[in-house]
């Protein structure tokens, strides 16, 4: 009997567990992934400033609410080049910032509209990045799905997808399934915001959620790491603007990584941070620069063609220095006598810079007031504005002019043609010039010619070139 009594009791027990397994059936625990992380294209956050009072229609230098209503609360932030949304609601404008002037001010590239300088108006720099999110399972499920849950706002009036900044986590910006790369090839979705519940003392919070799904009877790989990217350059989550705390101390928002069957129940999860923080601003001045110097390098050779074809060197050649052309005595008869110096100029302005030459007066005799006349090229209709061939020299008429040849080669002048310098710091004449930052040093050679007819007084001649090196800063 006692035996019958225990038989019955023992089936009674395996019944009772069976029926207890059928209704409550065992949690399914995996391994989460390893090597969680999520690497951040940038990790600088969000601006979202206010306009401060005092702002007018017009005005290109933004003042910046610096009391509590807004996170941002100084120009800090906020760099040369940001585009700004600026405005009141739905009647907010673009502008660029030019320069951050100081911690409460910033110049815009344009004036502001008056719609746009309303005291309160909210200022806002959006950053945004793309989320790679890397790590190596440990456990896999046929037609499973991987999710990242990224932290979203729940603070009011805050909306996690409205495209603003906000304090309490990432917004949706502009993200869709076609800006996220999934691992297997599976399809990429983008959900709703979803809660969830963790720790101890439990406390929820809200998530993105962003779901690469395993296609029918396909199993992800493990031990082998993966990658799940999130945004694109164009289509991204928008980071967190402060939250008016401290500069400089990170925010750091906790993201999860979770392992689903192809029924969606959690096999396993993975928690990751993300710390996001503002950019540093790091600021140096250069001095503006302009260098120009005259000298005798590649010019002392007698018989060299420094300036092309048909400006041989005369035989004052080798005593040429920086300041001093020496013809000596010279050649009569209608022949050439030629000498040149070197020019160099380099500046770091952004218009470049512009050289210019004139002279003090024509060639005088130092005895009396004869002269040797400035050129016209032997007739050929030269003047100190335009320059022509002089290919040979007169019996009959004295001349005294230049070329120039720039050895970057973009020459003033077109090659093998003269002119006069110009008398008087008027008539003065660009013979060198850049209009952007040049690269390097550029140089050029300035090759001065002088004939004298038969009867040209005898006696020593004298005159002064005046160089002008001008930058546009």
């Amino acid at each position: 009997m006692k035996s019958k009594t225990l038989i019955k009791l023992s089936l009674l027990t395996f019944i009772v567990g069976i029926f207890t397994l059928i209704i409550h059936p065992q949690t399914i625990k995996a391994i989460p992934a390893t090597s969680v992380k999520d690497t951040l294209s940038s990790s600088q956050y969000s601006y979202y400033g206010g306009v401060g009072v005092g702002v007018s229609g017009g005005d290109t230098v933004l003042k910046i609410d610096t009391g509590t209503s807004f996170p941002s609360r100084t120009s800090n932030n906020l760099f040369a080049g940001d585009t700004l949304a600026i405005g009141v609601g739905g009647s907010q404008s673009l502008y660029t910032v030019k320069d951050v002037d100081t911690t409460a001010t910033v110049v815009l590239n344009t004036g502001i509209s008056a719609v746009s300088a309303v005291s309160g108006g909210s200022v806002i720099a959006t950053r945004s990045a793309i989320h790679t999110i890397s790590f190596t399972p440990q456990m896999n499920s046929t037609s499973g799905k991987w999710q990242v849950l990224i932290r979203a706002s729940s603070t009011a009036p805050e909306k996690s997808s409205d495209g603003i900044p906000d304090q309490g986590g990432f917004d949706y910006g502009t993200l869709t399934a076609g800006a996220v790369s999934c691992p297997w090839g599976a399809s990429a979705s983008v959900g709703t915001t979803t809660s969830v519940t963790m720790g101890s003392p439990s406390t929820t919070a809200y998530y993105h959620v962003i779901q690469c799904a395993l296609g029918a009877g396909i199993t992800s790989a493990v031990g082998t790491g993966v990658t799940i990217t999130i945004g694109t350059s164009s289509n991204a989550l928008i980071n967190p603007s402060s939250r008016g705390g401290s500069e400089g101390s990170a925010n750091v928002f906790t993201f999860l990584l979770r392992q689903l069957d192809s029924n969606s129940n959690v096999l396993d999860q993975a928690a990751g941070q993300i710390a996001v923080v503002e950019a540093v601003r790091v600021t140096a001045t250069v001095d503006p620069s302009l260098t120009f110097t005259i000298d005798a390098v590649g010019n002392t050779s007698t018989g060299s063609t420094a300036c092309g074809t048909g400006t041989t060197l005369s035989v004052g050649a080798t005593n040429t220095t920086a300041d001093q052309v020496t013809f000596g005595s010279l050649n009569i008869a209608g022949n050439f006598n030629q000498l040149a110096q070197r020019l160099s100029c380099t500046t770091n302005a952004y218009g470049g810079y512009v050289v210019t030459a004139y002279e003090g007066g024509t060639m005088k005799n130092l005895n009396d007031s004869t002269t040797i006349p400035d050129t016209g090229c032997n007739g050929g209709g030269c003047t100190t504005t335009s320059a022509t061939s002089w290919g040979t020299g007169s019996t009959t008429v004295s001349e005294f002019g230049y070329t120039i040849t720039d050895m970057v080669g973009t020459s003033i002048f077109p090659p093998g043609n003269f002119k006069p310098f110009a008398i008087g710091s008027t008539g003065a004449q660009t013979i060198m010039s850049k209009s952007s930052i040049p690269s390097n040093t550029e140089t050029a050679n300035v090759c001065y010619r002088v004939t004298v007819s038969n009867t040209q007084e005898a006696g020593d001649y004298e005159s002064k070139i005046i160089y002008t090196a001008t930058a546009t800063f």
